[in-house]
């Protein structure tokens, strides 16, 4: 058994699940409970099934009633224990996006792509071993479709911004959005101030600044009352979030463009992008010292500025 456990019921038949991911509160999935169905949302990596596994037990919900497995997109911190829990579930279908589900069924190019940025040594420890799902288990879901969980109708939304292989998922019982890394990462340590404090994931390799704009607003013409981040939590403060997000999103471009021929670019926007972050930091009062700030969101900040530097070469 894991030696640690977290996981929060969060109303609705819905968990919040920390799946450990490097440390406490950086990732999480969500176990959605209705009327003797389960489903996950979102996977952690393959080192995260045994923690998942061991909240199933604690709720006492048996693996024949898990239907559904979840990954809003490929990324290895939500997706990369699709297969090993596929194995785990006999009754389960993985619902992926179309044009993320042949990922899963051959992990090959996951792990390619993953290894570049991460090293053969990090990634091994991160995301252990990927198993491919079985192709005749997955159902690709388009835009808007929808499935009945046992009574409860789960909406399913193409949301590009952070990758093009992403979906959301609306949940009409909870009005709440589970939105992986479409709604932003804000970690909670960082919220204890004025301001709410939410940055978009611009990792490599798909950031689209125009397109993640155009979902935000798609995604509050469904009214949510809350959203779900897989960084990190539960947050019902949607429409400020919301406004952060976008500015934050104008920022990022912003702040790429301006070193667009600087030597070390990537470098200049990780040390531009980290310090604007203190700095908002600071000045909300957010209670936590520059180190510790550092400590929580560089390592993000420098896979960001690698997915801005990239996206600048797209614009050439």
């Amino acid at each position: 058994m894991p030696d640690h456990i977290h996981y929060q019921d969060l109303g609705f038949g819905i968990s919040c699940i920390d799946t450990m991911l490097q440390r406490q509160g950086l990732a999480a999935c969500y176990l959605i409970e209705h009327e003797g169905m389960a489903g996950f949302i979102d996977t952690g990596t393959s080192n995260s099934i045994p923690i998942l596994l061991e909240v199933l037990k604690r709720k006492g919900i048996i693996r024949e009633q898990v239907a559904y497995v979840m990954p809003t997109h490929v990324h290895l911190d939500h997706a990369g224990g699709s297969g090993g829990l596929m194995r785990e579930f006999p009754n389960a279908v993985l619902l992926a996006h179309p044009r993320g589900a042949r990922h899963l069924i051959d992990p090959g190019k996951l792990i390619k792509g993953s290894l570049a940025v991460y090293g053969e040594a990090a990634f091994k420890a991160m995301f252990g071993e990927l198993v491919p799902v079985d192709a005749d288990r997955v159902r690709e879901m388009g835009d808007e479709f929808e499935i009945d969980f046992n009574g409860r109708k789960l909406v399913f939304l193409d949301t590009p911004g952070h990758a093009r292989h992403h979906y959301c998922v609306f949940d009409e019982l909870s009005a709440g959005l589970f939105t992986g890394d479409t709604f932003g990462t804000s970690y909670p340590e960082l919220n204890l101030g004025k301001g709410r404090f939410i940055f978009p994931p611009s990792t490599p390799v798909q950031f689209d600044p125009a397109a993640w704009q155009n979902t935000l607003d798609r995604l509050l013409t469904y009214k949510p009352e809350r959203v779900f981040l897989t960084h990190f939590g539960m947050h019902e403060e949607v429409d400020v979030l919301c406004k952060l997000l976008k500015q934050a999103i104008r920022d990022y471009a912003e702040t790429a463009q301006e070193y667009v021929e600087a030597e070390n670019r990537s470098d200049r926007i990780t040390q531009s992008i980290l310090q604007a972050s203190v700095n908002y930091l600071l000045d909300q009062n957010c209670g936590i010292d520059v180190a510790t700030i550092h400590h929580l969101i560089q390592r993000d900040m420098e896979l960001n500025a690698q997915g801005l530097d990239h996206w600048l070469t797209t614009l050439d």
